[in-house]
């Protein structure tokens, strides 16, 4: 494929994000502001088109097309899917067709797609939505020289994260991971997006303080998205951001690393910076692993602003603990629930039912610890069936059993569930459970059409965050309504 011409003077590149889902909370697009800051960062002339709050996601990207004239599109896929077999939205076809109308309002445009989906399954995806190039992991480096190759008349050289055509085929060169973090621009999140338009519809303001992940949970795909092992930021580069933030009227942050405690030094001294600029914040994660879960370091969580934090146990079985490859046993994450009490920090438990090993006897096991926690004023969200995708382990535990064909590329959603298992009999006796705890939330119920309504409303009201905390209300409000309608 023949580049297409670019001015070289100082390139148009529209960027463009074509995440829209809001359940259960909408995600603001921090990859694609640090890519937007990249860019800008070496001369060009850029320009977002957000479409999370765009009445038709198609129109409006031709219209930020039409009216900006583009030389380079890139566009960001979040995701595939939603990974939530009760509730599936499959993104990948909207995506292609925001990308039609891109095509038709900029024809001479190069398209560069790129985002977190593209690191699942980068050759698949660049067939499926046919665009010129894409990147796969860290993309503020790789979408500099790529737009820079093109100001110079020039094909895209050897760069890392590249995918293109060669011949009849896709080439993927393996991606290329920055070290040193703190080099790269930051992601000036209120530059280039309308943070206070989040916040009202329920969103929180994402920092990373690393990028990578160092444990083997099967059905995760953060290796794949950002690397094998750790890569840090300065902990005080970390705390300039936030205040930064917070001189912009920024209140509450959540960390959204692979796991926010892991390593726990890091961590403790990422708190600790916080601490020292005493700006008030509030503070909190939902990728906590039990197996860090220190008391000194939950104390410095406490200390700096923490008040929330959402568990990523996954089970309370050690059968299916084991099988899932997560690091930790059942009273690992028993004694993690007992300090989190302690450092009065409330806890949202995340637990993944139907993965290898799970059986009736270990799903009733997570339930007990389950009915433990929300007595004791927690919440806990749970999704039925996992997601299978590429190159990850579970993957090849669907292929050794059937489930899948090695040759399946899983762009279309493919859920793993625990041979013996029914589908309808688990999703049956958790809702048994839900009817008696209404802390208890499946993934699906948070796709329910009156909890933005609900959300907003609390971000209106300025309750606190996060609003998971007033989950057993929001699901008597919905059983209301639901039932109220029903009756009608």
């Amino acid at each position: 494929m023949s580049a297409v011409p670019v001015r070289a003077d100082r390139p148009r590149v529209l960027l463009v994000s074509t995440n829209r889902e809001r359940a259960p909370y909408p995600v603001l697009p921090n990859g694609m502001a640090c890519v937007a800051s990249a860019l800008a960062n070496a001369g060009h002339d850029v320009r977002i088109a957000d479409l999370m709050f765009a009445r038709d996601a198609a129109a409006g990207a031709a219209r930020a097309a039409r009216d900006f004239r583009p030389d380079v599109i890139g566009v960001s896929v979040r995701n595939i899917d939603n990974s939530d077999a009760i509730a599936l939205r499959h993104y990948t076809p909207d995506a292609a067709a925001t990308l039609h109308a891109l095509r038709v309002a900029a024809p001479r445009a190069t398209v560069i797609a790129g985002g977190a989906a593209f690191g699942v399954a980068p050759a698949a995806l660049f067939s499926e939505l046919g665009v010129d190039y894409a990147v796969a992991g860290d993309g503020e480096r790789a979408s500099v020289a790529q737009v820079a190759d093109l100001a110079a008349g020039r094909e895209p050289g050897v760069i890392p994260g590249l995918v293109r055509a060669e011949g009849d085929g896709v080439a993927f060169a393996p991606p290329g991971e920055d070290a040193d973090l703190d080099a790269l621009p930051r992601p000036a999140l209120h530059r280039w997006l309308n943070v206070r338009r989040y916040e009202r519809i329920g969103a929180t303001v994402p920092v990373q303080t690393k990028r990578g992940c160092v444990y083997k949970c099967v059905y995760c795909t953060y290796r794949s998205v950002e690397g094998w092992g750790y890569r840090l930021r300065d902990p005080e580069c970390v705390a300039d951001e936030i205040a930064e933030l917070h001189a912009n009227g920024v209140r509450h942050i959540d960390f959204v690393d692979s796991t926010f405690n892991s390593p726990p030094g890091h961590a403790r001294d990422v708190c600790a910076a916080i601490a020292r600029r005493d700006l008030g914040m509030t503070l909190e994660t939902t990728n906590f692993t039990p197996a860090a879960a220190f008391p000194d370091l939950l104390d410095a969580m406490r200390y700096a602003g923490f008040t929330a934090l959402g568990i990523t146990a996954e089970s309370a079985s050690d059968a299916v603990l084991e099988k899932l490859q997560k690091g930790f046993t059942a009273e690992t994450v028993r004694v993690a629930a007992e300090r989190v009490d302690r450092a009065r920090i409330r806890v949202l438990w995340i637990f993944l039912v139907g993965g290898p090993g799970e059986t009736a006897r270990t799903m009733e096991e997570t339930l007990a610890f389950a009915k433990w926690r929300l007595e004791r004023g927690d919440a806990v969200y749970v999704t039925v069936g996992l997601r299978i995708y590429p190159g990850t382990t579970l993957h090849d535990i669907a292929v050794a059993e059937g489930t899948v064909a090695a040759s399946d590329p899983l762009l279309a959603p493919t859920f793993y569930l625990a041979p013996g298992l029914a589908f309808e009999g688990v999703v049956a006796r958790l809702r048994a459970f839900a009817a008696s705890h209404p802390r208890f939330m499946f993934s699906a119920d948070s796709r329910s059409p009156i909890l933005p309504l609900l959300t907003r409303a609390a971000s209106i009201l300025r309750l606190p965050r996060p609003h998971w905390r007033y989950m057993g209300l929001f699901q008597r409000v919905t059983r209301l309504r639901t039932t109220g309608a029903h009756a009608g």
